[in-house]
């Protein structure tokens, strides 16, 4: 029998509710004495607004960490929406993208089709941008933005300050996904991790994984930076969406889960492929006889 699509709730931190779809991505709700902040909406499975509104009866303003759809999906159940600068724009493409991986969560999950689904139901918001550095005060509790780029290039973080935590979106994921055309290099994106290192909070969370990392923790992805600057690695495609492709390389133990939260593991974009002497030959031998190389 068809399910509908609903959200899991778990209350983090006194003023951090965590909120997680049936695509296991995750959104992070912060309240304070006057408003409250929605950290990204998922994918759009499931009634958003009402799940929120369950939990708080203040003034919700919603920010995203970057623009991919499923971090946008239900911001469709709101009129306006904070996203940065550099990663507005991409609204067409994110559209489509989620089209077809709604239509296989809902095979996958068998979903009901009377669920709520806000980007078809819904209308696309009017959109401010984010700066680094600004701040939301939900009254007795200071948001604050931080920009990570890396797996976009205008990724932001939110570093709830009252309870020194850092919700940093996709910024840094047990497989770490550059290969996106806005993504950045690896170079760029370890500068992102230093940044993380010098800013001031005690832990910080993913939208993918509920595990809470540490400082201390991004010493291996740095490990994974200079890994990956060495590893020849494989090509990689996206399962829903096959034509995002990249190069993996891969640190942790092949036997390892890649659905860990400790798994290791780095995308980039994807490297042309290298010509063997044999086939450089043939290719030569062609071109002499005015053929070409099959």
């Amino acid at each position: 029998m068809p399910q509908t699509a609903e959200w899991k709730l778990a209350q983090i931190r006194p003023t951090v509710w965590r909120l997680t779809d049936v695509g296991d991505n995750r959104s992070f709700l912060v309240t304070g004495e006057k408003s409250a902040l929605l950290v990204d909406t998922g994918e759009g499975l499931g009634d958003l607004r009402a799940t929120v509104e369950g939990l708080t009866s203040l003034p919700v303003t919603v920010v995203l960490t970057h623009h991919h759809h499923d971090h946008i999906g239900c911001c469709y159940q709101w009129p306006e929406v904070w996203l940065s600068e550099v990663d507005d724009g991409q609204w067409d493409q994110e559209e489509a993208f989620h089209e077809r991986v709604r239509a296989q969560l809902i095979e996958k999950y068998d979903l009901s089709e009377d669920s709520c689904y806000p980007v078809v139901s819904g209308k696309r918001p009017a959109v401010k941008h984010l700066t680094d550095g600004q701040a939301f005060d939900l009254g007795g509790n200071v948001v604050r933005t931080v920009s990570l780029p890396g797996h976009t290039l205008g990724g932001m973080g939110f570093l709830v300050e009252g309870e020194r935590l850092l919700l940093a979106g996709d910024a840094v994921t047990p497989i770490m996904t550059l290969f996106y055309e806005d993504s950045t290099s690896i170079d760029e994106w370890e500068n992102t991790l230093h940044i993380m290192q010098e800013l001031d909070y005690e832990v910080w969370v993913n939208a993918h994984y509920d595990k809470e990392y540490t400082k201390a923790d991004l010493d291996s992805w740095l490990e994974l930076v200079e890994f990956s600057k060495a590893d020849r690695g494989f090509r990689w495609e996206n399962d829903s969406l096959p034509e995002l492709k990249g190069q993996l390389h891969v640190m942790s133990p092949m036997d390892m889960d890649p659905d860990s939260p400790d798994y290791r593991g780095l995308i980039e974009k994807p490297k042309p492929r290298k010509h063997t002497g044999r086939r450089r030959r043939r290719q030569k031998a062609a071109e002499s006889n005015g053929t070409e190389a099959d």
